[in-house]
């Protein structure tokens, strides 16, 4: 059954009408954003449109559009399916009820939207480092020297503000077996957005790299040297400090930075080593901590996503411990202010997965820590905070696993100064250690 005129025609003009204005890329600083509101509420109209359109041309369960309609409809829809000023909650919800009809359809859908939607968008600032045909890795820029300076010059992608929700969409569908078909095709998109110049695009990119790295095949990545590529980007967008969305940044690239090293690497093996070695001492430690250590809202996001280091790096970490535990513990000691206290929960988070992975070495760290935690504790007698009171426990908990000896010393010296203010601190830790120690073993 083919579609008629009419409804050719009304789908046409419904696409038409959800093409996302320009001046989108330039929100929230317009002086005047009336305008772009008032198209974001004929959005969801011409969305709830659209949705009736689709579901009109069904039959027998499946859709009676054209492919090359179906891959029109999906690109300008899967821009909604996402973040961005341009999208409500009526239109996101209006986007997934549509692209629910496509589901059965993705894998011969997602070649035409990429060749005929997406890559149209990017063609015309190629990535230097990149092979357009190929999707690998270029041994030198092409171009030169200047090309990446010639790259940032036109960047008319940008005039597409929907198009990282189009990439987000095509790599979270994109089947496991067809990686290597499609992989010219998407890689340059990304590597667009997160090596762009402005912060804004790298966080999107970095979000992105991270939803491909759960599904991408580990031999697509090596096989094309985007595995190299990929470290080199994520290592910059730690270096992207003194910014608004810095701390945004931070948040998004470590993860993605982790799930590459262990994915593209090795366990145990040197090469997952040196990854996490250079992502902790020269991105977050050399790079963060050094640099924008005024900048607390970048500092507090590297401690936020510090675990998933401290976990993937484990006994290597040690080394650090030097530069780890006084930024871990120096939280500790500021006033309990609403801004510092998520500060204190991330620092408290961070430092028992610091315990834990070097256990062998806390020997050297306790009175350092047990004096932190002790003044914490001191300053937050308030209920309010006893998400806060229950992590410095569990810090405490964790340290007397891992150096037995600070409970008959700091820990019990502590309870001796006032029992009633650090009972419940360490009082169930140094109760355990003494049933234990009273306990009789038979001959």
């Amino acid at each position: 059954m083919s579609e008629s005129p009419d409804n050719a025609g009304a789908l046409i003009s419904n696409l038409e009408s959800l093409r996302i204005p320009s001046e989108y890329k330039r929100y929230p600083d317009l002086e005047d954003n009336d305008i772009l509101t008032t198209w974001r509420e004929e959005a969801e109209q011409n969305l709830l449109a659209l949705k009736a359109i689709v579901k009109s041309a069904r039959k027998d369960g499946s859709s009676t559009l054209a492919l090359n309609q179906k891959a029109a409809v999906v690109a300008a829809v899967a821009q909604f399916d996402g973040e961005g000023p341009w999208v409500s909650s009526t239109s996101k919800g209006a986007a997934n009820d549509i692209l629910n009809h496509f589901q059965d359809t993705v894998t011969e859908l997602l070649p035409q939207i990429l060749s005929e939607h997406l890559k149209p968008i990017f063609r015309t600032n190629p990535h230097p480092l990149l092979h357009t045909s190929t999707g690998r890795k270029l041994p030198r820029p092409a171009g030169g020297p200047l090309a990446s300076s010639d790259y940032y010059e036109s960047q008319s992608w940008k005039d597409h503000p929907g198009a990282p929700n189009l990439v987000s969409w095509c790599v979270r569908h994109i089947p496991n077996d067809y990686w290597d078909e499609l992989w010219h095709l998407i890689i340059p998109p990304i590597m667009s957005l997160l090596d762009d110049y402005e912060a804004k695009y790298k966080v999107q990119g970095a979000k992105i790299v991270s939803e491909m790295l759960r599904i991408v095949p580990r031999t697509v990545l090596k096989r094309t040297g985007i595995d190299g590529l990929l470290n080199t980007s994520l290592q910059t967008c730690l270096a992207h400090l003194q910014r608004p969305e810095s701390a945004t940044l931070i948040r998004e690239a470590i993860p993605a930075s982790v799930s590459l090293a262990t994915l593209t690497t090795d366990q145990g093996s040197q090469d997952r080593f040196d990854h996490l070695s250079a992502l902790l001492g020269d991105g977050i430690i050399g790079g963060i901590w050094l640099y924008s250590s005024l900048d607390l809202a970048a500092v507090e996001a590297s401690v936020e996503a510090l675990p998933l280091v401290i976990d993937a790096l484990g006994l290597g970490c040690t080394r650090f411990l030097k530069a780890l535990i006084p930024q871990l513990v120096h939280p500790l000691s500021q006033n309990n202010t609403s801004s510092v206290i998520d500060f204190q929960l991330h620092s408290t988070r961070a430092l028992g997965h610091v315990i834990g992975a070097c256990a062998p070495r806390m020997h050297r760290w306790k009175c350092s820590i047990v004096d932190a935690v002790g003044r914490c504790w001191v300053a937050t007698q308030d209920a309010t905070v006893e998400l806060l009171r229950s992590k410095l426990v569990d810090v405490c908990d964790k340290l007397a696993q891992a150096c037995p000896s600070v409970i008959q010393e700091e820990y019990q010296l502590l309870y001796a100064v006032q029992p009633a203010l650090f009972t419940d601190l360490v009082g169930d830790i140094i109760h355990r250690s003494s049933d234990a120690l009273s306990i009789e073993v038979p001959s």
